[in-house]
């Protein structure tokens, strides 16, 4: 994967996480900040593109067909609210903030009626991919 990481096969009992990782300047545990750099934020956005849009890609340490079920999401999509309320309470345990909810709902209202399945994953991407996802409250 471009982000260095099998998610199925983690490298030790710590998964990803450097166990030792002290924040920069400080004498704080912190594994979690041992991962996540700009060069990172950014692999993860493209990587939640990937699966959102597409899927994991076969290769010989890839788990083939891999991907992520939306039908959940795509009968949401008619709904544009009840859909971005269920991503957050779904992916952020109901913790979005108002200006991130607001968004995430012009972007979804942007996208045809039509087209549930792309409603559902530019619902699902602009979440997964936001600050408020990437940090744990």
């Amino acid at each position: 994967f471009p982000m260095g990481e099998d998610p199925l096969r983690p490298a030790t009992v710590f998964i990803y996480y450097p166990a030792d990782y002290l924040l920069p300047g400080g004498t704080i545990l912190a594994p979690e900040f041992g991962i996540f750099q700009s060069t990172t934020a950014l692999k993860r956005a493209n990587f939640v593109n990937q699966m959102v849009f597409s899927n994991v890609p076969t290769g010989a340490n890839n788990p083939n067909g891999t991907a992520i079920d939306l039908s959940k999401l795509t009968i949401l999509a008619a709904n544009p609210n009840a859909l971005v309320q269920e991503l957050s309470h779904l992916l952020m345990h109901d913790s979005m903030s108002p200006a991130t909810q607001t968004q995430v709902l012009n972007a979804v209202n942007a996208v045809a009626a039509s087209n549930p399945m792309l409603r559902a994953q530019t619902a699902l991407y602009l979440v997964a991919s936001s600050s408020q996802y990437q940090v744990a409250r």
